[in-house]
């Protein structure tokens, strides 16, 4: 049974990239690889952790703003 359903998702998964275009930024991103000196501004300026603490940080803030919108439907809040 979960065979079947995993099959269904990657089928379904697969079909909507197709459908949907490609990244307008995958040239820019590719271009970006071929500075010579960017793993040494990498290793002054942790890209990789920035974006790490971004995303948590914006998970916390959709989560915030989801609970008072769930606390405001049922009278929770005001």
């Amino acid at each position: 049974m979960f065979t079947f359903m995993k099959e269904i998702l990657d089928k379904f998964l697969s079909f909507l990239l197709q459908i949907l275009p490609t990244s307008p930024f995958a040239p820019l991103i590719d271009n970006l690889e071929q500075l010579p000196y960017l793993g040494y501004i990498n290793y002054f300026v942790p890209v990789g952790t920035c974006i790490k603490i971004g995303e948590a940080w914006l998970a916390a803030i959709a989560l915030f703003y989801l609970w008072s919108v769930v606390a405001r439907w049922i009278k929770l809040i005001e």
